[in-house]
């Protein structure tokens, strides 16, 4: 126990390991000496060889309740507008005060930067990750990036909150960077991300590769899903009835929809004109819903692991949640979203609790807890960055990733598992199936073989101890329940097969006409055969064969070996089939052929991937043939 504890520690150490340092803190630790300080950001001593990307953090000058463009600070401009004071970016402006001023959730600001001693001349790139909710951007007195529309009334203002890039050419060693800001709609405001400078080159290559990995995630969720509904569909057809595996297709196309949506906002790139209040309720939608189908998987992988009637309540909470994202405005709804999030965090340490008692208790599921743990550490840094305390809630998707990952080895394993099951279960039917086909004896043949040796008892004794003798051999093979395997030999077949012939001879005399041929280098006869394969075709041929005919006819048995597979023909110049009948034969089973063609031929499929080949002409006859290979160790 004590070393599933030590696993267990380690394992969330690692985790939480890479949290924290995927914060804002140890990512920028490197470019600490180059902050603004007071509006003014110096870069004589950036490196652009060391450091191609530089966040533009620290303290930007501040206006609160303005939206001033570069024409304010002009040096025409004589009454050049004061700073309200100095903002923190990346950082929230709800809940700071400047002087006697308080800066409220919603309402609008600028924020203005100048940039001085840029150790470079040429293109360079900006890119805006997050301004809540609405942003314009100029550079060096040119209008850049807008993203919604920043207005100073509510009715005028525009939402919108997409990563963008923009090129400007930098000619002198001086930038000005306004940013004007609007909120009125999300639960806190400001810039919660950093802006970044740096080389057209560089930032192109940065910014394609965000887009082609959010966009490469979301292609793998949508691929991992439809392969979980194809191995679904399978296991159906298979006899398996596994409902994680469409649950867990239905959350992974929920996150990929909800995922594309957040942070980088791929989706976005195909549907450039779809508002943007649309596509955030969306993100939250479709978020929350994959939240009830996460849980009800957990609940479906391990019982006891969260109670049904508290999944019920659970999911009957989240689906008011999700009414009120649909009806609801944004800054409305998000009133009680913290208590979603925390409720969130609640359920989701209470099961990662249960996990981690389960593994040291009982030494199983391991990999459930490892589940469970990333799905804690993805809603760690999503309300880490919801809140403003991270710049970036990309690496949560290396969580939901892993989480994806692990999820796939346990719907494997327990695939598998019930893959296995299933071999089992039909391997005991097919024993049973061949148990009550030794016990099918046709009540017929018995009758009239007794009748026969009963006739032969007053006119031929010595005939009737034969006919007893092979009756009796050929009862023994057939209610030989002992031997169950679903294998027999051609050998003993072939003496069953005899045994019934010659009892049928006895019965029809000279109406009934056997000959065999059968290859020489088969005579040892110890080739593994399914069991009442053979009898049941020729007894087939004799009984609705022959036998339909007035004069009777001839019944003839061949084992030829072709290759490495033994090809056996059985072939009649009885009465024959027409087409319909044919037909029939082959996919209905009836109470006219006994044993059945049908019941065979599904044997033979199912057991060797083979079938009945029969051909049949009315008034002509008919041949029924089918292969095994040499060496089937079915």
């Amino acid at each position: 126990m004590l070393k599933r504890v030590s696993i267990v520690i380690l394992i969330i150490v690692v985790f939480t390991s890479m949290l924290l340092l995927s914060m804002p803190e140890q990512k920028q630790g490197k470019s600490r000496n180059l902050h603004a300080v007071k509006g003014r950001l110096e870069l004589a001593d950036w490196n652009m060889e060391h450091t191609k990307i530089l966040p533009l953090d620290g303290e930007w000058e501040f206006y609160w309740n303005q939206l001033l463009t570069p024409e304010d600070f002009s040096a025409q401009n004589e009454t050049r507008p004061e700073p309200d004071g100095y903002m923190t970016v990346p950082g929230l402006w709800n809940g700071k005060v400047f002087g006697k001023k308080k800066v409220s959730v919603f309402g609008y600001a600028t924020y203005r930067l100048v940039v001085e001693n840029i150790p470079f001349h040429g293109v360079l790139g900006l890119k805006k990750g997050n301004a809540r909710f609405s942003s314009k951007i100029y550079v060096n007195n040119q209008e850049l990036l807008i993203d919604g529309k920043p207005a100073g009334q509510a009715e005028e203002y525009k939402s919108g909150n997409t990563p963008q890039l923009g090129f400007f050419s930098c000619n002198s060693n001086r930038i000005e960077i306004i940013v004007q800001v609007a909120n009125y709609e999300y639960m806190n405001a400001g810039i919660p991300v950093s802006l970044e400078l740096g080389s057209e080159s560089a930032m192109l290559h940065q910014f394609q590769k965000n887009n082609l990995l959010a966009l490469a995630i979301f292609a793998i969720l949508l691929t991992i899903a439809l392969l979980d509904l194809i191995f679904f569909g399978v296991a159906w057809a298979g006899g398996v009835r596994e409902f994680l595996m469409p649950l867990f297709a239905l959350f992974c196309f929920l996150f990929a929809i909800g995922n594309g949506l957040a942070d980088q906002r791929p989706l976005l790139l195909l549907l450039p004109d779809i508002p943007f209040t649309l596509v955030f309720k969306m993100k939250d939608f479709f978020l929350s819903a994959n939240f009830i189908v996460m849980l009800w998987i957990f609940h479906k992988f391990k019982k006891g692991l969260l109670p049904p009637r508290f999944a019920k309540v659970i999911s009957f909470l989240y689906g008011a949640y999700l009414a009120a994202v649909v009806v609801l405005p944004i800054y409305v709804y998000y009133k009680i979203h913290l208590l979603v999030m925390a409720c969130n965090t609640v359920i989701l340490l209470a099961l990662l609790v249960r996990a981690i008692f389960l593994y040291i208790r009982n030494a199983e599921g391991l990999l459930l807890f490892i589940a469970i743990l990333t799905v804690n550490l993805y809603s760690a840094d999503a309300i880490l960055f919801s809140l403003g305390r991270k710049t970036s809630s990309g690496f949560s998707q290396v969580f939901i990733m892993i989480f994806a990952l692990v999820m796939i080895l346990l719907l494997s394993m327990q695939y598998f598992s019930a893959l296995i099951n299933l071999k089992s279960s039909v391997k005991r039917t097919e024993d049973a199936e061949i148990a009550f086909l030794r016990a099918q004896i046709n009540p017929h043949f018995l009758y009239n073989a007794l009748n026969s040796i009963a006739s032969l008892c007053v006119s031929s004794p010595e005939k009737a101890e034969e006919v007893v003798v092979e009756l009796a051999q050929y009862l023994r093979h057939s209610f030989d329940f002992k031997r169950i395997d679903g294998i027999s030999t051609l050998a003993r077949e072939q003496e069953l097969l005899e045994a019934y012939l010659y009892i049928e001879k006895t019965r029809f005399g000279e109406r009934l006409q056997i000959e065999y041929d059968i290859d020489k280098n088969l005579e040892n006869l110890d080739i593994p055969i399914p069991p009442l394969i053979l009898q049941p075709l020729v007894e087939n041929a004799v009984r609705h064969g022959v036998m339909a005919k007035i004069v009777g006819g001839t019944v003839r048995i061949s084992i030829k070996c072709q290759g490495e597979k033994v090809v056996f023909t059985i072939k009649d110049d009885g009465v024959g089939m027409d087409e319909i009948k044919l037909k029939e034969i082959l996919t209905v089973t009836t109470k006219e052929r006994g044993i059945g063609i049908w019941n065979i031929n599904q044997r033979l499929k199912m057991m060797y991937n083979t079938e009945l080949k029969v051909i049949s002409e009315k008034s002509k006859g008919t041949q029924v043939s089918f292969e095994l290979p040499v060496n089937n160790i079915k």
